[in-house]
């Protein structure tokens, strides 16, 4: 295993020869959340069914993932998973199913000519919501991004995941390959369509030509992936020294629960992911709604009232029992009344296991992490029940108006202790601008139109978040939220 040594007999290892396994699935995005969820799935596939027909190559595309490419190089694509449950059980296995990789600064071309390769029927992607290339504002592909633009003028050393995969496809049409599956594995709605879209949008810019093609030689299956994956910390590579014998430069830790849902929509063959836990689906909707509104709405609720008190871990705040009622009243006033396609029962043990999740002590989840990219976030998993709130007769948007009148306070970027804090976004100086502002204005935090577009004339919302707003200016997070629960604001 070269340079990962596994010397205790409860640090699993892999059960299979590796020499064994051919690839046939293409991954871009070798993030964290794919070592401990796709791959993860991938490797138990291989282990107890033996198809030693899917083995992953991944692929990073940005110079910015150098340091996750020459570790996983030096360490033949292994890697240690950490599994830490409430109970305090720390499991550690070493994943074996990423078995090539390649790097896109390196050599562009490499990359495109293994995706052209007729042997990957699947290419995969965890990318994040940056690498679609949406516009701010209508969340349409930015035909105008400057990557997008880069692409036009060096077409052989793209910066573009559209770029590798137009390349990619080019070729195996020119030389009378098959298509493959696109499978979207971020945590976007409709991420399947979404990539489809701005895929297409892309080619038709660049290679129009290509278009009729990949609507006959490409599918794009939605997905809904659930597995908390916290950063790892220097702490989980010598806790692997110290009680396994385990030299990792950079494991991964992750929690036990683990879901993922498809939509069984394959241009050919695939893996029998369902003998490993996997649900093949018709339809996505009620699993992707209720993950989003629930489990990540709530990580992002628990994120800024627990950043504002002082927090630093999602388990801190999910043990304040006074933030916890709070999000609990949340899930079951404004979320579960617009989850109509999911069944009550579905929706009642998906938060009770939630709240567990969230309160697992093992996992560390800093909240630093969580209020990242709120502005991304907070559209897709907060202002959608919103809207579909707003459309009832019995609007109930009270908890919604709060935390969107926190998250305001919270771009002030201190917390309630007096502490100073970053505001880590891609639109930080606008949040930063328009919170200064509000201080005169409520309103003016609204009238970010990329994250509100034109929530700010919806004058029953505005006057439920200014009365929040000003009473969060006057009262620490910990007041208003127990003041709030009491029905006293």
């Amino acid at each position: 295993m070269e340079n990962i040594h596994a010397l205790k007999k409860n640090a699993a290892t892999p059960l299979f020869n590796r020499d064994q396994i051919t690839t046939s699935i293409a991954h871009i995005g070798v993030s964290n959340f794919h070592r401990s969820h796709q791959a993860n799935f991938m490797h138990d596939l291989i282990e107890k069914h033996h198809e030693f027909n899917y083995g992953i190559c991944g692929i990073d595309l940005l110079d910015s993932d150098r340091k996750t490419y020459n570790v996983l190089k030096d360490q033949d694509g292994l890697y240690t998973l950490i599994t830490k449950d409430a109970a305090g059980v720390h499991k550690p296995k070493i994943i074996g199913s990423i078995v090539e990789y390649f790097f896109g600064p390196e050599n562009p071309m490499a990359v495109i000519e293994r995706l052209a390769t007729p042997d990957i029927k699947i290419i995969s992607l965890t990318i994040a919501e940056d690498g679609y290339h949406l516009n701010e504002i209508t969340g349409e592909f930015n035909l105008q991004h400057p990557a997008v633009a880069q692409d036009i003028v060096y077409p052989f050393n793209p910066k573009t995941v559209f770029g590798y995969l137009t390349h990619a496809f080019k070729l195996r049409k020119l030389r009378g390959l098959s298509g493959c599956t696109i499978l979207s594995c971020d945590n976007i709605k409709n991420n399947g369509d979404t990539i489809k879209e701005s895929f297409f949008n892309y080619v038709n810019k660049h290679e129009p030509d290509l278009l009729p093609w990949l609507e006959s030689h490409t599918t794009f299956p939605n997905t809904m992936v659930d597995k908390i994956t916290p950063v790892t910390q220097h702490k989980d590579i010598d806790f692997l020294k110290q009680n396994f014998y385990i030299e990792d430069q950079w494991p991964v830790v992750c929690e036990s629960f683990s879901e993922w849902v498809i939509e069984d929509n394959f241009y050919e063959e695939r893996p029998n992911w369902e003998q490993v836990g996997v649900q093949f689906v018709k339809n996505i909707a009620p699993y992707q709604n209720m993950k989003l509104q629930l489990l990540n709405a709530g990580h992002s609720i628990l994120g800024i009232l627990g950043k504002l008190h002082g927090y630093k871990t999602v388990q801190e705040v999910a043990n304040d029992s006074d933030f916890m009622l709070f999000l609990e009243n949340f899930m079951d006033n404004e979320v579960a009344p617009t989850l109509i396609e999911a069944k009550k029962i579905s929706i009642n043990e998906y938060k009770t296991t939630l709240i567990s999740r969230f309160k697992n002590p093992n996992i560390n989840d800093s909240l630093s992490r969580i209020c990242s990219e709120s502005s991304a976030k907070i559209p897709i998993f907060i202002l959608s029940t919103l809207n579909s709130q707003l459309q009832q007769e019995n609007k109930q948007i009270n908890h919604i108006a709060f935390i969107i009148a926190a998250w305001c306070k919270y771009n002030d970027g201190i917390d309630d202790q007096g502490n100073p804090y970053n505001i880590e976004d891609s639109i930080s100086n606008t949040l930063i601008r328009m919170a200064t502002r509000s201080h005169q204005n409520p309103i003016k935090f609204l009238e970010i139109e990329s994250v509100f577009k034109n929530l700010a004339s919806n004058v029953f919302f505005t006057e439920k978040y200014s009365n929040y707003l000003n009473y969060l200016r006057t009262h620490t997070a910990k007041e208003s939220i127990i003041n709030f629960n009491a029905n006293l604001i």
